[in-house]
Parts: C-alpha cells; structure tokens; sequence
C-alpha cells in the first residue's frame, strides 16, 4: 500500500533487501558484545549509529573486503543524509529461534524429498508461539522442527542477527574469510540468507 514504512520510517516498497547473517544452529547465541567488538576490530562496522532498540552501525573500512559483491550496478550508499544507505543492525537476541522472512521468501522445501510446504505463511504465527513445534511434510510425512527445512537463503530462524541494510538479494556475499573470523569471535558456526521488506 501506499505509505508504508518500515521501522526507520521510509516508504518499505523501497527497500532493497538485506544480507542477514546468524549462527548455523539456531538456538546458539554467542556473546554479542564479544561479537560486536571483533567485527569493529575486523573493520566491518564503523562508528556505531543511533536506531531506536537496535545496535546499528555505519559500514567499516574493512566492509568491502569481508563481503564480495557481484553484479554490474553496484551500488552501496554509505552517506547516511541520502535517505537509505548501508549500514548494519544488531537487533536485540530472541529468547528463543524466531523466523526472518521477506517478500522475496517462498515455500520452504522438506529436505528428505523436496517436496515444498505451502501453507507455511499461516504457520509462522504458530511458529512464534509455540517454538518447540514440528513440521509434518505433507509428502513424506517426515516431521522435523521449521528450521530444518530448506529456505534456500530466502528466509531463516536464529535468536541473534547481524542484518546488512540496503543489499538487494544474492548481490553481497561473505567471503571465506569473514566467516572464519565470525567463528574466531563467536566460537560457532554462522550462515546467511537474504530477504526484501
């Protein structure tokens, strides 16, 4: 609809999608102060910023050694009075593995016969409320928690997230690097997916 905002306030047809990065297993949660800490050391935050509820920063000067980005428009705005600009949010852990999905996130798939779960929409309020629920894959009838489906990088659980704003879907990828030094400061294992507000 017209006029919809997202929570910085700006029209959320506009947003171009965010790289979002958490641990493997999605009820580990590493220390996020320890974790914040080395990634300014790495220089993949900057000075930090200030979002309401939310540990936001500018990118850092090691930003674009970390991530690679392919494509042939890229563009990533840092000037924070050009209304949307990259940057990174921190928002506060979950207690326990909650969903982060987009409108770019479709049906998950079952990972022991394929077979995709509509309806998946209509659970994630159940999802929420009950996170210790089972799946039932309408195919082979395998019942296995939603995070063990297959959202092939277009949605994800995690209780802790390092989101990087304003990155369209598939464009920005950690490089090995990065993620060796996402274990070497956290002691776990991370992946990353994308989704589009």
């Amino acid at each position: 609809m017209p006029g919809d905002l997202d929570t910085h306030g700006q029209d959320a047809r506009l947003h171009t999608g965010r790289l979002i990065l958490t641990p493997a297993d999605p009820h580990r949660v590493p220390d996020v102060d320890l974790l914040i800490e080395g990634l300014r050391q790495s220089g993949f935050l900057g000075e930090p910023l200030s979002v309401r509820g939310e540990r936001a920063f500018a990118i850092g000067p090691g930003f674009l050694s970390l991530l690679t980005f392919a494509g042939c428009a890229v563009q990533i705005r840092d000037n924070r009075n050009a209304g949307r600009f990259s940057h990174i949010r921190v928002p506060p852990v979950s207690p326990y593995p909650r969903l982060m999905v987009g409108r770019n996130t479709r049906s998950p798939r079952c990972v022991g016969c394929r077979a995709p779960l509509s309806g998946w929409r209509e659970l994630v309020d159940h999802w929420a409320t009950h996170p210790h629920a089972g799946v039932r894959c309408p195919s082979c009838a395998e019942t296995r928690p939603p995070w063990l489906w297959d959202w092939k990088q277009q949605g994800g659980f995690g209780r802790v997230f390092v989101c990087v704003e304003e990155v369209f879907p598939g464009e920005a990828v950690p490089t090995p690097a990065f993620f060796e030094q996402l274990i070497r400061v956290s002691g776990i294992g991370w992946r990353h997916f994308y989704i589009q507000d």
